[in-house]
């Protein structure tokens, strides 16, 4: 059998191993569809048919269950980069455009998630999701480090810019403009790079 973790844009197949598994399903299905403050674990428990003394077999509250959920969510992403990636055969604004489309398509996923973590509620000192951001983080500053090389970027430091990517994501989610969107995210964050480290850029 096999397990999906998706919504409509965001989906990674993986074979079903535990129960925990089975949970976790339920949960990112109700979290995607309910602000965090709704979800209750007895509705978790419903959707997966298990006990909910079950679910503290694997976590002690709801957040735990909405970390491992967040850091399976990271994980997809780095999964759905090392997989698209090559197909650009090195097209640097291709490579770009599938980096903001993965990490666009998590946000969206999970909306609440930039804001639920400001607040202190999830911990970002969580050393399993802090390694895979930082795996995520290095792939895109490779990308743009490629960018660079190729003569289609110019940036003195893609380290920084590999950041200011995802920041100008969560401040977009923590404070999103009037009729915010994919296409409109996609569109903007790609002529911020064109504009601003494009080759044909001012510097």
């Amino acid at each position: 059998m096999t397990s999906q973790f998706c919504d409509e844009e965001f989906c990674v197949t993986r074979p079903r191993s535990t129960k925990a598994d089975e949970i976790l399903d339920a949960a990112a299905t109700l979290f995607a569809a309910k602000p965090f403050h709704e979800v209750r674990l007895d509705d978790i428990s419903a959707l997966a048919q298990v006990g909910k003394g079950t679910i503290y077999l694997y976590w002690s509250s709801k957040e735990d269950v909405y970390l491992a959920i967040i850091r399976r969510g990271f994980a997809a992403v780095l999964e759905r980069l090392e997989r698209d990636l090559p197909a650009c055969e090195g097209r640097c604004w291709d490579e770009l455009k599938v980096v903001i489309h993965a990490l666009l398509d998590f946000a969206f996923a999970f909306p609440g998630v930039y804001r639920i973590m400001r607040s202190g509620t999830l911990t970002p000192e969580d050393a399993d999701l802090q390694g895979i951001r930082r795996k995520v983080t290095e792939r895109i500053q490779a990308v743009i480090e490629h960018g660079v090389a190729s003569g289609e970027l110019i940036d003195h430091c893609p380290a920084l810019t590999a950041q200011y990517l995802l920041s100008s994501i969560r401040g977009a989610f923590l404070y999103p403009p009037p009729d915010m969107s994919r296409e409109l995210l996609t569109d903007h964050l790609m002529h911020v790079f064109r504009c601003g480290i494009g080759r044909g850029s001012r510097a």
